[in-house]
């Protein structure tokens, strides 16, 4: 599995190796919440096949506060079939006090 990582090795760059530093089980939050919010389809899909639809599913209920774009949180929420709090996963693109 850590092979598959190294082709969305760049959704990692505030790691210092990367990819190659992380553990594909005991990181598996960030890495398919990064990879869901900022990769491309074809980083998903990479989720997809090393996770399976079940385990992205779980693990996409634990928010990461403000790392989703509405629009994607938006086909996430419907690719998975579920419902999220968006307030916990959204970015505050405008600031707080804009109106």
């Amino acid at each position: 599995m850590q092979e598959r990582l190294k082709s969305i090795s760049k959704l990692f760059w505030f790691l210092k190796n990367k990819a190659g530093n992380l553990d594909v089980e005991k990181d598996k939050n960030m890495i398919i919440h990064q990879a869901l919010a900022l990769g491309s389809m074809d980083d998903a899909r990479k989720m997809f096949e090393i996770y399976g639809k079940d385990e992205v599913r779980k693990e996409f209920q634990k928010p990461v506060k403000g790392l989703y774009h509405p629009a994607v949180l938006e086909l996430f929420q419907y690719l998975l079939g579920i419902r999220v709090d968006k307030s916990q996963y959204i970015k505050d693109i405008y600031g707080k006090n804009a109106s």
